[in-house]
């Protein structure tokens, strides 16, 4: 009689890992999928390494009213839910988050919790990598500094 109410509690308390590639794929994987490991561990698989995916560019824990943003190379971003994000086990490849370019890559990822409501305004912000930002912002100043002169 109690097993629905305690599988909503454990699905209540789940914690989810968060991994996205270079080219636009990630999943959420549960995080008792993750064995601890001692000093002299090495390493266990998070998501299949492949041509398709390319490198892992971020890895965090998230929770399902979390939403995160992707920025690629070009300046090209999007943002959507987490509980959008199919679930996994951690040695598959994922699925497809943002459609880049055969050329573009994601090179940052911010996750945002929702705090107020409406527009996402009062949203706390947290940013996976911080240089990569701070890569692709001087990028984005240095553009719009050149385009109030003409390049004759």
């Amino acid at each position: 009689p109690n097993a629905p109410a305690e599988a909503e509690q454990m699905a209540a308390t789940e914690q989810y890992v968060l991994s996205i590639t270079e080219n636009g794929y990630g999943k959420r994987t549960s995080a008792y999928e993750y064995r601890v490991t001692g000093r002299g561990g090495q390493g266990i698989i998070n998501i299949e390494a492949s041509d398709r995916n390319g490198q892992v560019i971020a890895s965090a824990p998230v929770e399902e009213d979390h939403h995160i943003m992707l920025v690629t190379d070009t300046g090209r971003l999007i943002r959507t839910p987490v509980h959008d994000i199919r679930i996994a086990g951690r040695n598959t490849q994922g699925v497809t988050l943002f459609d880049v370019e055969p050329n573009e890559r994601v090179v940052s990822v911010a996750w945002l919790s929702e705090q107020g409501e409406g527009n996402g305004e009062d949203a706390d912000e947290t940013t996976i990598d911080d240089t990569v930002d701070d890569t692709v912002e001087n990028s984005v100043v240095d553009t719009t500094e050149n385009t109030g002169e003409d390049s004759d």
